[in-house]
């Protein structure tokens, strides 16, 4: 005879997991993505997914899966109301990606265009599926932190093996074959700018290694000074992504760099800019003592603009994208189609967007930022506790480095950076989430 429930007396009933094991399953994944993303070279793919297809674009992907089941069923706990503002960035940006693909295929494209077209919709479902998977799926700021001192130690990772190819020239990456993944793009990760190596980690280039590193670094940042525990690993975590982002002598670090400090440097105390004021000359002398020249040969990057061939040309290449912006202004020839080995290498993703989802990408995809930014400052302004609201300022500051980097690099083109752009824009929904549910409790 059965019970009420239907199940015979003294059957054991399996019950439903609860939103804190949903929870530890969420970061369980998101971890695997901060592993695959930074332990697996950027150049080693899923073939049949081409350059998208890395082994934590596939991670994604299955994030984005278990999103939509959970956003189907309300007792999973994705919040449906307003709870999600970069879920809206979000939307408007895959929208107008979905547009762009449509009027691409539309008309003619080569097959080669057409095959790069199908695959940037896989590359913006794992996009999709990361942002929505931290942002939703991180519910309290004890996971929220958690997540944050993970994301940190895989940079300083990163760092690490970035630092040990400039200062040997041993290119560790070189060692890992991972059966069932291919080498998209043969790549040299170890290269020469002036008389120094210019590194990249397991990154597919020296810019892409810079980037994520000035995008990690605010973070690092924040989990040092906010640390209880273990604030001597914490501060040589920040030593080495310090370190490291000269040895990509990448411009577009540099700069991702100064627009983080921009964001953070007003909101700190005296006490804080004064340590950092101390020891900015004692970084720049180690600096000296390890590679000496090396701070010189950064800042002859900027001021010697004028005679840099790689800027030359840029500068040129962008005189011919009139054309291309000019055949299709509104939804553009479609997303992913612009391949720079049949036209031109532009180094911007903004005019990249452009030309490939018209007016409307480039603006949505300026507004996915913008919202991540004003989500992040949301969080600090909703908090009354000064090491979340740090939390916040420097989330803002990491999807600032993301929004600046992408005017001196085809960002989309690199799987690393583009992954932690969107993991920084899914943490800020995530620190909203949890500033808007304390503040209802």
């Amino acid at each position: 005879m059965t019970g009420l429930t239907g199940v015979a007396p003294g059957t054991a009933v399996r019950a439903r997991p609860r939103k804190a094991e949903r929870a530890r399953d969420g970061v369980g994944l998101i971890t695997a993505y901060l592993c695959l993303l930074i332990a697996v070279p950027s150049r080693l793919v899923f073939k049949p997914l081409g350059a998208g297809g890395t082994p934590a674009a596939l991670v994604a992907l299955f994030g984005l899966v278990a999103w939509i089941g959970a956003w189907m069923v309300p007792s999973r706990g994705v919040p449906h109301a307003r709870h999600q503002p970069v879920r809206w960035g979000l939307a408007m940006f895959s929208i107008a990606v979905l547009a762009s693909y449509l009027a691409g295929v539309t008309q003619f494209l080569p097959a080669g265009e057409l095959r790069s077209a199908d695959r940037g919709l896989i590359a913006l479902a794992a996009w999709s599926g990361i942002v929505l998977m931290v942002a939703d799926g991180i519910d309290s700021r004890e996971r929220l932190e958690l997540v944050l001192r993970r994301f940190v130690i895989a940079a300083a990772i990163l760092a690490a093996i970035g630092i040990l190819q400039f200062l040997t020239g041993f290119d560790i990456t070189k060692l890992l074959k991972i059966p069932g993944l291919s080498e998209n793009q043969p790549l040299a990760l170890i290269n020469q700018r002036s008389s120094f190596r210019r590194v990249a980690g397991t990154a597919s280039h020296p810019i892409e290694f810079g980037v994520v590193l000035a995008m990690a670094l605010p973070v690092a940042l924040h989990c040092a000074f906010t640390a209880v525990q273990g604030r001597l690993w914490r501060w040589v975590a920040v030593a080495l992504i310090g370190a490291a982002i000269p040895m990509s002598l990448s411009r577009s670090a540099i700069l991702g760099l100064l627009a983080a400090a921009l964001v953070l440097l007003p909101t700190w105390s005296p006490r804080r800019l004064a340590g950092a004021a101390l020891l900015l000359p004692v970084f720049a002398v180690a600096m000296k003592g390890v590679a000496p020249g090396l701070l010189g040969t950064i800042k002859s990057l900027f001021t010697g603009l004028q005679s840099d061939p790689s800027f030359q040309g840029r500068t040129e290449d962008y005189a011919v994208v009139g054309k291309f912006i000019s055949q299709a202004p509104v939804f553009g020839r479609g997303f992913g189609t612009f391949n720079p080995g049949d036209y031109v290498l532009l180094d911007n993703q903004y005019l990249g967007t452009l030309i490939e989802t018209g007016m409307v990408g480039l603006i949505t995809l300026l507004l996915l930022f913008l919202i991540g930014i004003f989500t992040a400052r949301g969080a600090r302004r909703r908090s009354n506790d000064p090491d979340f609201r740090d939390l916040g300022q420097s989330l803002a500051a990491s999807v600032m480095v993301a929004m600046v980097s992408f005017v001196t690099f085809d960002a989309f083109a690199f799987p690393m950076a583009t992954g932690t752009t969107f993991l920084v824009i899914g943490l800020a929904g995530a620190a909203w989430r949890v500033a808007v549910e304390a503040e209802d409790d």
